[in-house]
């Protein structure tokens, strides 16, 4: 893989930030899965993409999809690559949203947003399966919590979802080194949301409702998130471990067999809703 550019997420300014990361996955959009048609569409929050797969039938239920960044960096095409595999395995179109960032606009700015996106996306639908990663996780439980008809979600995903987590023992494990992500990072993230206290944080994500598929990397400094969310929440959950891997590791879909792998029994929960 070619080599990316070392990202500061403590000492870096946020424009700088987001430069830095949408550089660094332009570098592995090629890796998008084939087959799988790209398109641009319009969502009330901006332009978003869609990833329609060649095995596609109608009817089948679409996948609205948030993408993650922290809630500071990060867009629909800075996750081209994850959208188009999951598509791809699925079977499923899969629809990813745009949704604003901080610091520019603050908590509970991106929990409302997130319920207003599902609430017009399901207008015309009888149901919708809520997916995501990372800070997007928590965007998918803000969203069925706070849309007009949570009845509709068949099913929510949480690629290694952000809930707000800044110590135990993953932090301890993986949340100090010079590499991936770290837990003085996440600190600046949720100060950037303006969630130094996470209380009304959590507080606003769903407790009950559709089947919850709650996705662990094993080398997370956030994997102990999902522990938390198992213990406080109503929904019937699915853990899925991915032995030996790091934070945003389903980014490496197209050069990773491992990742692909992992997708692959993420699209056969998908599917079996």
């Amino acid at each position: 893989m070619s080599a990316m550019p070392i990202l500061d997420w403590v000492n870096d300014p946020v424009d700088k930030l987001r430069a830095g990361y949408e550089a660094e996955r332009a570098t592995i959009a090629h890796f998008s899965a084939s087959g799988v048609a790209i398109d641009e569409i319009g969502f009330g929050s901006g332009p978003g993409l869609r990833f329609t797969p060649s095995t596609w039938v109608e009817g089948r239920t679409d996948v609205l999809y948030f993408h993650g960044g922290g809630w500071i960096v990060g867009s629909p095409w800075t996750h081209k690559t994850l959208c188009s595999w999951m598509a791809k395995l699925s079977g499923r179109r899969v629809f990813a949203a745009p949704y604003d960032l901080a610091p520019d606009r603050k908590f509970p700015a991106q929990a409302d947003q997130a319920a207003a996106i599902a609430t017009t996306f399901t207008v015309d639908r009888d149901q919708v399966i809520l997916a995501g990663d990372s800070a997007g996780g928590a965007m998918v439980l803000w969203a069925e919590a706070g849309m007009d008809a949570p009845r509709k979600v068949q099913g929510l995903v949480s690629l290694y979802g952000a809930y707000g987590g800044l110590e135990g023992p993953s932090h301890e494990a993986y949340g100090h080194g010079s590499e991936g992500l770290q837990t003085a990072a996440l600190r600046i993230m949720y100060g950037y949301l303006g969630c130094q206290d996470v209380t009304e944080f959590r507080a606003r994500l769903s407790k009950s409702g559709a089947p919850l598929l709650l996705v662990k990397a094993e080398c997370d400094p956030i994997a102990d998130d999902n522990f938390w969310l198992a213990e406080n929440t109503a929904h019937q959950v699915t853990h899925l471990l991915a032995p030996g891997q790091p934070h945003a590791y389903l980014q490496a879909c197209g050069s990773d067999r491992a990742a692909e792998a992992s997708m692959q029994d993420i699209a056969d929960w998908i599917n079996a809703l």
